[in-house]
């Protein structure tokens, strides 16, 4: 699984249409590739831009996009519309429909699958494939029930169209019902692109997932070396059985123990320890007696090697998060690496750290299509765009010149207006201090230095 471009309107603050392409930009004196060839792409894709500009946004339209795939048909009720997050700060903003668009590459097919919905139904949906670069429609849906199919897809098409809801896409309807090419492109997309996310419930998954890798001898020992080589102090990882204590025996009895599998026991009972070596000889640590750091790395790590091992695009919102830059600055390194990566595994992350940057002669990790920035306009829409339009020089230095603004994409803070809220706030506090008050404070009272402290 490769992906090329990634399109998307009307979710949360994307109003207007905006593209994310991993497609790689010739560089001078490289052919560019002829008609109808699948063009190489990048392996690592930065997004930069200020807080709340909608970096994380464009991460999660594509994980939206891929829950409509994978639940649409199987968990979306019929009577309860379409949930979706289109922009909210315009008038008229939830009314018009949500459009999501993935081109990629399956099995050295190129294809291109989209929809389009609002909050009722599925106005559209469409799946092409590019076979020697010409277009061939599979599918095309318009509106909930009008469907053209092409002469290339087979199987049960028009059955399944009948079976497919208002509420609900065509493409999840299909893998439902075991159709053999839908089926396939609906387990690909929704088993080989994954988010990780720094909120706690995200990383609990992740660990989780990692914490399954120990129990295979093979990935234990990469797990192993991959926690020893980030210089955490580190010597070796294990997984423990720790009986479940009587207290939460009763609450899971409360909650209904009868629905826990087996297994789902065994994984309550485990505990992850981490073996760190001193010059006292070796202690041993709970997970969350771990820095936030090493929890962190620990809980990327599967991922990590699960996108690796089987060709797929791993997305990592704040991938900077509890990291030191040298961590953050290794992952992408990994997937770069030619030798590490061969299977050309993606890797899409937003980040604050400009340290990643560079200049894109000495010591920049990330080319110049490998870089996009997020920027919000005055009517709270994001505008996403790359660093590949100002067509930098290869000396310039690019973490300079995006701190300094060159690029856009930066807070504009005003000290001069921060200054004048304290300046504002003690005015206050300093006159209502001047008033008399009901009643002195009495000896013993906690007495601060000025009422400000009270407000903050």
């Amino acid at each position: 699984m490769t992906l090329l471009r990634f399109r998307v309107a009307n979710h949360r603050s994307i109003r207007d249409e905006q593209t994310l392409s991993l497609v790689a930009t010739p560089r001078r004196g490289q052919p560019k590739p002829k008609s109808g060839e699948i063009p190489p792409t990048v392996r690592v894709v930065g997004i930069y831009g200020a807080n709340a500009s909608g970096k994380s946004n464009v991460l999660s339209a594509l994980a939206y996009m891929l829950w409509c795939i994978r639940d649409s048909q199987t968990r979306w009720r019929p009577d309860r519309g379409v949930p979706r997050q289109p922009f909210r700060l315009e008038e008229g903003g939830t009314s018009r429909s949500s459009f999501y668009e993935l081109d990629f590459v399956h099995r050295q097919t190129r294809y291109s699958y989209g929809f389009e919905l609002d909050d009722e139904q599925v106005l559209g949906e469409w799946l092409f494939s590019f076979p020697e670069g010409r277009p061939r429609r599979l599918f095309e849906r318009s509106g909930p029930d009008e469907y053209k199919f092409g002469r290339s897809l087979k199987g049960e098409t028009a059955r399944i169209a009948k079976l497919t809801r208002a509420n609900s896409l065509y493409l999840s309807s299909a893998a439902n019902n075991d159709h053999p090419l839908l089926g396939d492109l609906h387990r690909w997309l929704t088993d080989h692109i994954k988010l990780a996310r720094q909120i706690d419930f995200d990383q609990q998954v992740r660990t989780q997932y990692t914490q399954q890798l120990l129990r295979d001898t093979k990935l234990a020992d990469l797990v192993r070396r991959l926690l020893q080589a980030a210089d955490l102090g580190i010597s070796d990882v294990k997984l423990r059985h720790r009986p479940l204590s009587e207290d939460a025996l009763r609450l899971l009895s409360a909650a209904g123990r009868e629905l826990l599998s087996k297994e789902d026991i065994r994984e309550l009972e485990t505990v992850i320890q981490f073996v760190h070596t001193g010059t006292h000889g070796t202690r041993t640590f709970d997970f969350g007696e771990e820095s936030a750091g090493t929890q962190v790395w620990f809980s990327l790590v599967g991922p990590l090697l699960n996108a690796l091992l089987h060709r797929s695009v791993l997305l990592v919102d704040e991938v900077d998060s509890s990291l030191h830059p040298h961590l953050s600055s290794t992952i992408i390194r990994i997937f770069k690496d030619e030798t590490i990566n061969p299977h050309r595994s993606q890797l899409i992350f937003a980040s604050h750290d400009t340290t990643l940057l560079g200049s894109l002669l000495d010591d920049g990790l990330l080319d110049r299509d490998e870089v996009w920035f997020t920027e919000k306009d005055e009517t709270g829409a994001t505008s996403l765009y790359s660093l590949a339009e100002f067509t930098p020089r290869r000396d310039e230095n690019i973490e300079r010149g995006y701190l300094q603004g060159r690029y856009g994409a930066v807070p504009y803070l005003s000290f001069d207006r921060i200054r004048s809220i304290f300046q504002q706030l003690r005015a206050e506090s300093d006159e209502s201090s001047t008033q008399p008050s009901e009643s002195a404070p009495q000896d013993g009272d906690p007495q601060p230095e000025g009422q400000i402290a009270g407000r903050l």
